[in-house]
């Protein structure tokens, strides 16, 4: 990453969570129009001179689908910037997709740990982090995201629930799934494939 831009890409990355805020959306509907952004895409692509072209007020609204009227968030920085800022950094440091991120430590989770965590220093968060990938594979986490369970992923899909249970026991046996058992989970789901790459 271009160091001379990091802090403005960060600054307006950050920025979008305080306008989800105050535009009072639901943080998982949020986090998944984000994830699907242009703006994110660039990000985890290393294109960083694309993101800082438009107007963050232009951005957010093409990633929510609907114009906002003003951009009220330059200036604030709240438990939505903490968490902005925070994942950006999660980012930075584990190169993974923002959509692992998010599974892995959901939006309004991330917001509850604002009181705890922000004024410590940041490898506190990331410990946390951490451990979270290391208790709640990815399998796992998208069960519980959904609200369902792997005899009915089995079913809707026609993977096996052997194999469904399997790969819900580590993110690396998951990471060993044929193209085809990964094909149905992302159309299952509604995820990317980023997900599912190590």
């Amino acid at each position: 990453m271009n160091n001379y831009v990091l802090p403005a890409i960060k600054d307006k990355f950050s920025r979008l969570f305080v306008l989800a805020v105050e535009y009072k959306m639901n943080f998982k509907a949020f986090t998944s129009l984000l994830c699907k952004s242009k703006f994110v895409n660039q990000i985890e692509k290393d294109e960083y001179d694309p993101c800082l072209e438009e107007e963050i007020k232009k951005t957010f609204s093409k990633i929510i689908g609907y114009e906002i009227k003003e951009d009220s968030s330059y200036g604030i920085y709240n438990d939505a910037y903490w968490a902005g800022k925070n994942y950006f950094d999660i980012f930075l440091k584990t190169k993974k997709s923002f959509e692992y991120i998010f599974l892995k430590l959901p939006l309004e989770e991330m917001m509850n740990l604002y009181v705890i965590f922000h004024e410590m220093d940041f490898s506190s968060l990331e410990m946390l982090f951490r451990s979270r990938v290391e208790e709640l594979p990815i399998l796992k986490a998208l069960t519980k995201k959904c609200g369902c369970t792997l005899t009915y992923v089995s079913k809707a899909t026609s993977i096996p629930l052997s194999t469904l249970k399997k790969y819900s026991q580590s993110d690396e046996s998951l990471y060993k799934a044929e193209f085809q058992t990964i094909v149905k989970l992302v159309k299952f789901f509604d995820v990317g494939y980023s997900l599912f790459i190590r």
